[in-house]
């Protein structure tokens, strides 16, 4: 996997580009925009970005397919009911990353392409975003210049994974 990087609020399209070797200015140009339109008025300077659904729209045109494997699912039976995450067993363990929810997580990893969103502590800054990053056996996150790490490395960069977008070839 070649690593691609872009403007900073550009995180998306980077990742799912270096997934299906696409340049990430033309996978931009796909979509029709370029995120950077600030449209929140009370979050001034924070641009639009990109949704997981313009992404796939690219993806399916390029002959690809994609399915979000969340950590926790969560779902709401009817209308007003609380939300209820779902947990898959071993889920005695305190601990996410002991869970069967990680384990399933991880399995799905294995053997696979595609990009994990989440939320990351930027460098440089104490803020918490929204961010993605590329799998293909070890993240690239294509924040600044661009590095890889480990999935075992995450806490080390900030990266709090919450959903896992597989991409596969149709």
């Amino acid at each position: 996997m070649i690593m691609q990087t872009g403007d900073k609020w550009a995180c998306l399209p980077c990742a799912f580009a270096m997934v299906i070797d696409l340049p990430v200015k033309k996978f931009i140009k796909m979509i029709g925009h370029d995120g950077s339109d600030e449209p929140y008025e009370d979050f001034p300077g924070l641009k639009a970005g990109f949704h997981e659904q313009e992404c796939i729209e690219v993806l399916q045109q390029q002959g690809y397919s994609c399915t979000p494997i969340e950590i926790v699912p969560q779902m709401i039976a009817a209308p007003g009911a609380p939300v209820r995450p779902v947990w898959f067993p071993p889920s005695c363990s305190p601990s996410l990353k002991k869970t069967g929810n990680w384990l399933r997580f991880t399995r799905h990893l294995e053997g696979t392409r595609g990009v994990i969103t989440g939320a990351k502590k930027r460098i440089n800054d104490d803020e918490i975003r929204g961010h993605a990053v590329a799998w293909d056996g070890i993240i690239h996150d294509p924040q600044g210049k661009g590095f890889g790490y480990t999935l075992g490395q995450m806490d080390d960069y900030g990266f709090m994974p919450r959903v896992y977008w597989k991409v596969q070839g149709v």
